[in-house]
């Protein structure tokens, strides 16, 4: 074997470090969310009392955050799909597998997932912006 191969240990490695890194870009995502969510419709009377440039500049942050978290989640996935393809191309002959492994392991791919990112975080986005901008809608619309 060519020793200037990626071994196959460390390419694993990599990709199950890589997994990792998507988790807890997950997890900040959502524990931002949440905490955004019980904000808005918990402490409905603190979002109350913005005005009108706290509420642009709450917006604004949002915004930043979900772009940076979703080019963050966005790249990572897609440097996870390449380690797969290298996986698939230097060490994944089917014979040296497990049905099941080979097809929830081996054939994985995450070449679509930018686009999963781009509609939670655009949708979460959208709610939160929702929330600020249309308080008094929704508070006529329930009362």
């Amino acid at each position: 074997m060519d020793t200037t191969l990626l071994q196959e240990s460390t390419l694993v490695e990599a990709i199950m470090h890589t997994r990792s890194q998507i988790d807890v870009l997950w997890q900040v995502f959502i524990t931002v969310h949440i905490a955004l969510f019980a904000l808005l419709f918990i402490y409905s009377t603190a979002v109350d009392k913005m005005n009108a440039l706290a509420r642009v500049f709450a917006v604004a942050g949002i915004s930043l955050f979900d772009w940076i978290n979703g080019k963050a989640l966005t790249s990572t996935y897609l440097l996870l799909d390449a380690m797969q393809d290298q996986y698939r191309t230097l060490y994944g002959q089917v014979e040296r597998f497990q049905p099941k492994f080979y097809e929830h392991f081996v054939l994985a791919q995450y070449a679509d997932r930018p686009d999963m990112v781009l509609i939670t975080h655009g949708l979460a986005f959208a709610v939160v912006v929702v929330a600020l901008i249309a308080r008094k809608l929704i508070h006529t619309a329930t009362a």
